[in-house]
């Protein structure tokens, strides 16, 4: 269980998230708070820039990501879905990940 809330730390819009994130090349980094759109499904809105070393064409991305838990002993979804901007072509197609988040199986020890 505790593995899971390290990794949901990635997905709680605090200091690790913002510090993983320009890490990865994204500029201006934002994120709405988690609102509830039903008892178990969660939303809120991002948006970035990404830097020129990333992509040649610079560019802005903006997304919604829901999260919901998907079993009873602690896993989430997070799915996200992202629209890119100033992206040649870009406006003709949208990206969808889909996360799953699950603690180890129980007899698991890690890399040895």
């Amino acid at each position: 269980m505790q593995q899971i809330r390290l990794v949901l730390q990635m997905f709680d819009g605090g200091d690790f998230e913002y510090r993983v994130m320009a890490k990865s090349g994204c500029l201006n980094y934002t994120t709405t708070a988690w609102e509830p759109v039903t008892p178990d499904v969660h939303e809120r809105r991002i948006s970035y820039k990404f830097d020129r070393s990333i992509s040649v064409f610079g560019g802005e991305v903006t997304c919604t990501q829901q999260k919901m838990p998907f079993s009873s002993d602690g896993g989430w979804i997070v799915n996200e879905i992202m629209t890119l901007h100033d992206v040649p072509f870009g406006e003709y197609f949208r990206v969808s990940t889909l996360k799953l988040l699950y603690p180890p199986f129980p007899n698991y020890q890690g890399r040895r």
